[in-house]
């Protein structure tokens, strides 16, 4: 059973900050997650008769976004030195700021945004997002032992990275 355009559009626009904050995760850089976002809704829009009623909305639309970043990425062919070319410059800060539960949380997100992007996919669907084991299974396409497994490995490096703070 097809949807019709309306109630997708609806759909869609609610689900727009969810997968802005998706397309950060993936990209850890404000102007490519935008591009991102954009690039994710056009597909989207362009694809709304594929999409059916009976699947889980956000999920389609995780993964359209996915497999559109995948395929970016395969045609930009990234190189390791692509995240420290682009991260962003640590800022100083005083030591009022560094025991302000801000800046901790602002450390924590830099932490997390040198995860690789496997790891950190997975942290952010079910840490940030909420996400069940088996939904993020399903949004990335890979088992749920795939899934544990890079959590418990994003979980185990961002904490000896957070352990500084």
């Amino acid at each position: 059973m097809d949807t019709t355009e309306s109630d997708f559009r609806q759909q869609l626009i609610a689900a727009l900050p969810a997968l802005r904050r998706y397309c950060y995760a993936l990209t850890t850089h404000p102007q490519n997650a935008e591009d991102l976002l954009q690039a994710s809704v056009e597909r989207a829009l362009s694809r709304w008769q594929q999409y059916q009623v009976d699947t889980h909305f956000d999920r389609w639309l995780y993964r359209l976004c996915r497999n559109y970043w995948i395929d970016t990425m395969r045609k930009q062919k990234p190189s390791e030195t692509w995240d420290e070319e682009h991260d962003y410059e640590q800022q100083t800060l005083s030591t009022e700021q560094v025991y302000s539960s801000s800046a901790t949380l602002s450390k924590v997100q830099s932490h997390m945004q040198k995860l690789n992007e496997a790891m950190r996919s997975v942290l952010y669907l079910v840490a940030v997002e909420g996400r069940s084991y088996q939904e993020a299974a399903d949004i990335l396409n890979v088992p749920i032992g795939t899934v544990m497994s890079r959590l418990t490995r994003a979980r185990q490096q961002l904490s000896r990275s957070v352990g500084d703070i």
